[in-house]
């Protein structure tokens, strides 16, 4: 990560800055001050020995003053005399000016004393936040192995630390989704085998039932164990729909399905599945009308419509009386593409209709080898590929199933 990225680093780095400049600017004051100190009293100094020699030798020339003051040749024989009182470059011969440098002398170890003791504080600082954020980090890890995924991030700061914390809360959701959604589908297979073994058991019970009845009747008539046989049969064939139509809705509530995203051609399959039940429609003299005025597409997993909505129109076509029509009208608009299932059947009742849609329910008027599965595959198919169904129904005058894709 770019230090300019990292806003907790480039704040402490903007505070040891301004710590460091308010230092120098303290430190240049001080000088200042301490420069105007000893150029006062160095001219107090200097007046003062002008007015002494003034007040021995009234007459000596100012002007002269001023030109020894200014000259250096004479330097070193005065350095002598005043060596000779003990007075050298070291050691003043102010005592003023010797507290006033011993005082600076102060003064500028207190405020580089100050400046350091300022970073150093800034530094730990920043030490114990980063420490702060390496421990909830570890902490997080360990509620992570621990398998509890309630971690919650509030901060938004953009330094590397909080980078990493935020990506593992990422990895958090992730594992929090699938260990969710692996519970969704452990539940899911559960009470798929909770119904199975359900639903199974009268169709088991009468296929024994019929098996004891041939075997142990050994002068049973052709004619009569044809007929058990064909009914063990039928009710194996039911039995396999049952446990398939159960493992694609288990499948598909737990989420493990993997739809396909490809264009599909509504008239297509609508043409394809009235080809499918045409021997069912044949057999009750239904007419099956398709009501399309143009080719109408939707996104999403052809197989899977298609039994979705072959499930409703063979619904339809099994609840409608002999010699009537069921209508399938395809329309779309800018929001949603609309299938409408109409047919001329006897109705669902008013309390049906409400749990129409729920696994293993069945109308006052469904067929007696009706399941009560198909309705709910469809539903959970067509709310799998951002759609929604709904039914509408009169006693006495049909019933109409409407599909929305939105787009």
């Amino acid at each position: 990560m770019k230090i300019s990225k990292n806003k907790r680093a480039v704040k402490y780095i903007i505070l040891s800055i301004i710590t460091a400049v308010l230092s120098i600017i303290i430190m240049l004051i001080t000088t200042k001050v301490q420069n105007e100190i000893y150029t006062k009293q160095l001219h107090k100094q200097i007046a003062l020995i002008i007015g002494e020699i003034q007040a021995e030798y009234p007459d000596f020339d100012d002007k002269k003053i001023i030109d020894i003051l200014n000259s250096t040749g004479n330097y070193e024989k005065g350095k002598e005399v005043l060596k000779k009182y003990g007075i050298t470059e070291e050691i003043p011969a102010s005592l003023e000016i010797e507290k006033n440098q011993k005082t600076s002398l102060y003064v500028n170890i207190g405020i580089i004393s100050v400046g350091f003791i300022a970073y150093i504080i800034v530094f730990v600082i920043y030490l114990r936040q980063r420490q702060k954020k390496i421990n909830e980090l570890d902490m997080y890890i360990q509620k992570v192995s621990r398998k509890d995924y309630s971690i919650n991030i509030e901060e938004s700061s953009e330094d590397e630390l909080n980078s990493l914390k935020n990506s593992l809360y990422k990895i958090t959701v992730i594992l929090k989704e699938e260990a969710e959604n692996k519970k969704m589908q452990n539940e899911a297979i559960l009470e798929s085998v909770s119904d199975i073994s359900h639903q199974l058991k009268t169709p088991l019970t009468s296929i024994q039932i019929l098996l004891d009845n041939i075997s142990e009747s050994k002068g049973m008539n052709e004619e009569t164990r044809n007929r058990f046989i064909m009914e063990v049969i039928k009710q194996i064939k039911g039995m396999n729909f049952l446990i398939l139509s159960l493992l694609k809705l288990s499948k598909l509530e737990a989420g493990v399905v993997e739809f396909e995203n490809k264009e599909v051609d509504l008239n297509k399959l609508l043409k394809e599945i009235i080809n499918n039940l045409e021997v069912l429609s044949e057999l009750k003299q239904i007419e099956i009308e398709l009501k399309a005025t143009k080719k109408i597409t939707i996104n999403g997993d052809y197989n899977w419509n298609k039994e979705a909505i072959q499930n409703i129109i063979k619904n339809a076509i099994e609840h409608s009386n002999e010699n009537k029509k069921v209508t399938i009208q395809l329309e779309e608009n800018n929001v949603y593409v609309s299938l409408k299932i109409i047919d001329k059947g006897q109705g669902i009742e008013k309390e049906d209709l409400k749990n129409i849609f729920n696994r293993f329910y069945k109308t006052t008027n469904s067929n007696e080898n009706s399941i009560g599965i198909g309705l709910s595959l469809s539903k959970s198919i067509i709310e799998k590929q951002n759609g929604y169904i709904s039914v509408d129904s009169k006693i006495g005058e049909g019933t109409t199933f409407t599909i929305k894709y939105l787009k």
